[in-house]
């Protein structure tokens, strides 16, 4: 009776492989790294715990799928232990009503699964590592939206800048100027006239 390690060696040389051994044992670590590699260490342990963790790497894996939006009470906690550097964030979410935080990766928390998203206080295109916001897998569903885009790009961080009014221009007509030049001319004529009055006086 044939075992298997033969049966896998005839199936190799049916198929066009060369009768070496040197031949047979590449084609043996191919099928290792293909087939078996897969579900040795940590994607083996994965699929004992019920692979939460990619399952969420997952949800939030698409392009434009890690900024979501939640709300300002949800947030307000964490925002409670920053310091004044948090300020500008603030006036912005107050602004659009809602806050937005980007995933970062799947934690475990006090024994909780939960998920993990950068409060990004200093612009969304800065990373911040240690700025931590989480959220209860059990929770997601019922806390985020997806932004499907970015705080920039949506320009949520532009501060507005202030209304400068334009100075009112007088359009001053041509008969106008004529009038004044006139005015000018009656006004210095009634001038000489007294001066040349008190000359004749003294």
């Amino acid at each position: 009776m044939e075992t298997m390690i033969q049966q896998l060696f005839q199936e190799f040389i049916n198929n066009g492989g060369e009768p070496k051994v040197t031949a047979f044992k590449r084609h043996l670590d191919g099928l290792i790294n293909k087939d078996i590699k897969p579900l040795c260490g940590r994607s083996g342990k994965a699929g004992v715990d019920g692979g939460w963790r990619q399952e969420l790497k997952a949800r939030f894996g698409g392009r434009g799928a890690k900024w979501v939006k939640v709300s300002i009470d949800n947030i307000e906690q964490t925002l409670a232990g920053y310091d004044s550097s948090a300020d500008a964030y603030r006036q912005w979410i107050y602004k659009a009503g809602y806050a937005w935080i980007r995933f970062s990766g799947p934690r475990v928390v006090k024994g909780q699964n939960v998920a993990a998203f950068e409060v990004r206080t200093g612009g969304s295109t800065i990373d911040h590592p240690k700025q931590l916001h989480y959220i209860l897998v059990s929770e997601l569903d019922m806390t985020i939206e997806f932004l499907n885009s970015t705080p920039h790009a949506m320009k949520l961080e532009e501060t507005t800048p202030p209304v400068v009014k334009e100075e009112e221009v007088v359009e001053v007509k041509s008969d106008d100027v004529v009038e004044v030049e006139e005015n000018y001319e009656d006004m210095m004529g009634d001038i000489e006239a007294l001066m040349a009055q008190e000359e004749m006086d003294f």
